[in-house]
């Protein structure tokens, strides 16, 4: 799948528009960025040091900028609601997104992205 596209299933998990290839599987329904209060630029601050290689991704990407910001713009309620669509309209990727959730690496991505939340407060 390319970047655009996981990073639209990520923001939209973020369904699974956040980040990147293989965070959108790192993702709950429920998860700390979903139901997150920071601002877009909140959310980078802490991407650029939580990941940087990420967060320099995402600023190479216009197009990914643009569905983060949109999709941090819903109240949470409309973030899982645009969730269960994209996943309602992707049969097979809650499996996907829940095996890979419980490997090591998504383990991995979902102690990045519980960090990122947990830290976004501290910057402008």
């Amino acid at each position: 799948m390319k970047f655009t596209s996981r990073l639209g299933a990520l923001a939209l998990p973020i369904a699974a528009a956040m980040l990147l290839p293989g965070v959108a599987a790192a993702l709950p329904l429920d998860g700390p960025l979903i139901s997150t209060t920071c601002s877009y630029s909140q959310l980078v601050g802490a991407l650029a040091v939580e990941a940087p290689d990420l967060a320099d991704r995402l600023a190479e990407n216009p197009d990914a900028q643009a569905k983060l910001q949109r999709f941090v713009a819903l109240s949470v309620d409309q973030r899982k609601q645009a969730i269960r669509v994209v996943l309602a309209r992707n049969p097979g990727w809650e499996n996907a997104i829940d095996e890979k959730r419980n490997t090591p690496q998504g383990q991995d991505k979902m102690a990045m992205l519980a960090r990122i939340a947990d830290t976004c407060h501290d910057y402008p």
